[in-house]
C-alpha cells in the first residue's frame, strides 16, 4: 500500500448531517463556523475536545485572534459551550454543540406553510444587539468576560428572553452601586420581573411614580388622618 492510501485510510473520515448543511444559516450559524465546526469534529459530533489552536492555525491560515473570535462568537450565539470531557483518564476541555443541535431541531422541515415557520419561531436577538450587550458589560466591568460569563449572558437573551435595553439598563443600575458583578445585575433584573416590569419604559415609570410618592410625603411631613387641633392655653382665639 502506498503511502497516499495508507494516509488516506489513517486520517479516518469526518461525517455531518445532510440536514445540518441544509439549513446551518437558518439557525444563524456562518460559513465560517460552519468550517471550524467540520475541521474540529472528527468523529465527534456534540462534545468535541478543544483543537490545539497552533494546528487549528495551520490548517485554516486564521491567525490566533481570529479562531478565538470565531469560538467567542459561536459561545454568544449559543451554538456551543464549554465543558469537559475524560479522555484517557484525563479531563479536558471541550465544546459542547449540543445547543447548534437544539436549535436545528426548531427547524421546520420542507412542506411546513411559512406562516407557521414563523409563527412559532422564537424570538432572536440580532448580533449587533448581542454584541453591543457583551461590549458595553466588559467595558463597565474592565475586563473580559470569562465564558462561563459570556454564557450566562446568553442564557439571558436566548433563554430568559431579557431585552437588550433591559440588560443594558440592569448594568447602569449595577455601575451606580459600584458593583460590578452579573449575579447583581440578575438580581435587579429578577427584581423588575417579580413587580411585572418587564421594559426599560416600564422601570422608568416605575422610578418616577415612586420618586413622586416620596417627594410628596417630605414635603407634608405626615401622610396620616388630619389631627385636630387642641388649646391648652386656656385662651380661646378671636
Amino acid at each position: 500500500m502506498d503511502d497516499y492510501a495508507r494516509n488516506l485510510l489513517n486520517e479516518g473520515q469526518t461525517t455531518v448531517s445532510n440536514y445540518l448543511l441544509k439549513h446551518y444559516h437558518q439557525i444563524g450559524v456562518t460559513n465560517q463556523e460552519l468550517f471550524i465546526y467540520l475541521l474540529i469534529k472528527g468523529n465527534h459530533d456534540l462534545v468535541v475536545p478543544m483543537p490545539e489552536m497552533a494546528d487549528l492555525q495551520a490548517q485554516t491560515n486564521y491567525s490566533e485572534q481570529q479562531l478565538f473570535n470565531l469560538f467567542h462568537q459561536m459561545i454568544e450565539k449559543k451554538l456551543t459551550k464549554i465543558t469537559q470531557v475524560v479522555i484517557e483518564g484525563q479531563q479536558v476541555d471541550a465544546y459542547d454543540f449540543t445547543p447548534m443541535y437544539e436549535k436545528l431541531a426548531l427547524v421546520k422541515p420542507t412542506g411546513t406553510s411559512p406562516e407557521a415557520s414563523v409563527n412559532e419561531k422564537p424570538k432572536t436577538v440580532s448580533s449587533s444587539d448581542r454584541q453591543a450587550v457583551f461590549q458595553s458589560i466588559e467595558q463597565e466591568f474592565g475586563r473580559t468576560l470569562s465564558p462561563i460569563e459570556m454564557e450566562s449572558i446568553s442564557q439571558w437573551l436566548d433563554i430568559d428572553h431579557y431585552s437588550p435595553e433591559l440588560i443594558q439598563l440592569a448594568l447602569k443600575e449595577a455601575v451606580l452601586s459600584q458593583v460590578y458583578n452579573l449575579n447583581y445585575m440578575d438580581r435587579i433584573i429578577s427584581t423588575w420581573y417579580k413587580k411585572n416590569l418587564k421594559t426599560p419604559q416600564q422601570v422608568e415609570a416605575a422610578k418616577k411614580n415612586r420618586n413622586s410618592s416620596h417627594s410628596d410625603d417630605i414635603s407634608t411631613g405626615y401622610d396620616g388622618p388630619e389631627i385636630p387641633f387642641i388649646n391648652l392655653s386656656g385662651n380661646s382665639d378671636k
